[in-house]
């Protein structure tokens, strides 16, 4: 298959971090690269992070599953889903330095342990931590992490550098350092920001690339999400609107509306140099559209 139909997949790193807040279509679109990108051959892994209510996977659901397993599995040619999971992630810390497998499920079934360890600070985290970098240490050409929450991605990145001061030496440590070498490193990570063209969404998806700047994130670009057609220039843009205005074509105005704030988002965002700025057209089904990614256009600078 041409590698030209998605042109944004050429822009993808080794680890891509999809981030921004709930409802602006980050999981259709983490869904909708992974398949482009296992379309031009590249295996990839498309993963998520365990949801603690129990409820089925959205992601998992685009590929017609519950849910997403905690080793890699493949749901489609070259295209692998995983579910990061932190019981699993402390089962895989504890077997790298134990090295006796059962005794590490020993140790994780035992109730009094398993309530010290739970209690004991970011734990948990750790254990997401540390089965996301055994993905990273797997044989996939690209990875593309689904991020629950604006604010989990802070989490993540800030994990390493809280654990370090309380424990700056020993296996735990060097597993942190491990992950912050892929993690801070541009020429292997990008975190995409994905929001709407309203004013609130993109002055969060803004605070967003600051905030992952201020921890050493690399940030590969923001995309607008579910952005209506606009056949229109500026100026003829103008002229319809006093047009419907004298007419009071109220339908006409909502639609010019849309392209408005659609356009207002482009150059604040544009304004955000030199993160780059992808448009990711409104359609009824992304999922259902295997060429989707290839309508993502990137505005000029």
């Amino acid at each position: 298959m041409s590698e030209n139909l998605s042109p944004i997949v050429h822009d993808l790193k080794r680890l891509n971090l999809i981030s921004g807040k709930g409802g602006v279509g980050r999981s259709t679109l983490a869904a909708a690269l992974a398949r482009a990108n296992a379309a031009t051959g590249k295996r990839t892994l498309l993963m998520e992070i365990e949801d603690d209510s129990g409820w089925d996977s959205p992601l998992a659901r685009m590929f017609g599953l519950n849910h997403f397993q905690i080793e890699p599995h493949e749901v489609e040619p070259h295209l692998y889903g995983l579910c990061v999971c932190a019981s699993s992630g402390q089962e895989k810390f504890l077997n790298s330095f134990l090295k006796i497998p059962k005794l590490a499920h020993l140790v994780l079934s035992n109730q009094g342990v398993k309530w010290f360890l739970e209690g004991a600070p970011a734990f948990k985290e750790m254990g997401y931590f540390y089965h996301f970098l055994m993905a990273l240490k797997d044989n996939f050409d690209t990875l593309i992490l689904d991020m629950p929450a604006t604010g989990h991605l802070i989490g993540l990145a800030r994990l390493p550098n809280i654990l370090l001061k309380m424990m700056p030496v020993g296996p735990i440590a060097d597993k942190l350092k491990e992950g912050q070498s892929y993690m801070y490193n541009p020429e292997l990570t990008a975190a995409w920001i994905v929001t709407l063209p309203q004013t609130l969404p993109v002055s969060e998806a803004i605070e967003l690339k600051e905030a992952l700047i201020r921890e050493h994130v690399p940030v590969g670009g923001f995309i607008l999400n579910k952005a209506p057609f606009n056949p229109f220039t500026e100026e003829e843009e103008k002229i319809l609107e006093s047009l419907t205005q004298k007419s009071q074509t109220k339908r006409l105005m909502i639609d010019l509306e849309r392209i408005r704030r659609l356009r207002e988002a482009e150059k604040r965002l544009k304004e955000e140099k030199p993160f780059p700025v992808w448009v990711a057209p409104e359609t009824f089904n992304p999922q259902e559209e295997l060429d989707f990614c290839s309508k993502i256009q990137k505005l000029d600078p």
